[in-house]
């Protein structure tokens, strides 16, 4: 095992740093979330084994998913590894596991999508593969052990005081909202059959979770003085979260 390098040592600070901040903090957990209602839909129609286009053997993307879609466990397989690393994604202790997988599936998904011919599609991918090394870079504390010996006093040092944002009952509820909302509509655009109209309700009390997520994020930054009148807070107390 290598000893911690210059390179490793600033990449962990930084990447500290970032988890003390309020924004970043909430960003990655909607980036979190988007991979995982994007692709555990996704996955769980190919784990099923059902077909995931509907283009036809006449066009080329249609005739690349029908191929795949003829290897019966490979589908299946694939399908199996996307559910996993959406339901990895979600939860801390397994975050370092999903991104490594995700990242993976992405950047397999990059390559096909130039490799076939996808068009623009090519370009969404690139902005995932780099919403997952995004993920690995937040998960560096855990994932750099791969590679380095992790019993260093110059990173420990470094890295021994900070804690880490969690929020509110209120955020978890919006949260849970908007994931369940966003789970069921990208089910729906894999085949979950759910009453006409849905997918509009589904979209619309997302969209209001987002703002009152967004609102609720804002709070940290305002604090009342001693006669009631909120003023901005120019502490870093909320980078002080306990555990």
């Amino acid at each position: 095992m290598k000893k911690s390098s210059e390179a490793d040592i600033a990449i962990l600070n930084l990447s500290e740093k970032a988890r003390q901040n309020n924004w970043l903090f909430r960003g990655t957990l909607g980036l979190r979330f988007l991979l995982s209602m994007g692709f555990i839909p996704t996955g769980l129609v190919k784990l099923f084994g059902l077909p995931f286009s509907n283009l036809g053997n006449t066009n080329p993307v249609g005739l690349f998913f029908d191929m795949l879609l003829s290897t019966g466990v490979y589908w299946q397989f694939l399908g199996g590894m996307q559910v996993m690393a959406g339901i990895l994604v979600m939860f801390s202790r397994t975050l370092a596991v999903g991104s490594i997988i995700f990242t993976g599936i992405m950047v397999n998904i990059l390559l096909i999508t130039i490799g076939v011919g996808f068009g623009n599609t090519a370009y969404l991918a690139f902005m995932m593969v780099l919403g997952c090394l995004w993920l690995c870079f937040w998960e560096w504390g855990k994932i750099r052990v791969l590679f380095f010996d992790i019993y260093s006093s110059e990173l420990t040092m470094d890295i021994s005081e900070t804690k880490s944002l969690k929020l509110t009952g209120i955020e978890k509820i919006v949260y849970g909202i908007g994931y369940v909302c966003g789970l069921l509509f990208f089910g729906m655009s894999r085949g979950l059959q759910l009453p006409s109209g849905t997918e509009f309700v589904l979209v619309a009390v997302g969209l209001v979770c987002l703002v009152i997520a967004f609102i609720l994020a804002l709070k940290p930054f305002f604090k009342q003085d001693s006669g009631g009148k909120v003023i901005a807070s120019k502490s870093t107390s909320l980078h002080k979260t306990d555990r």
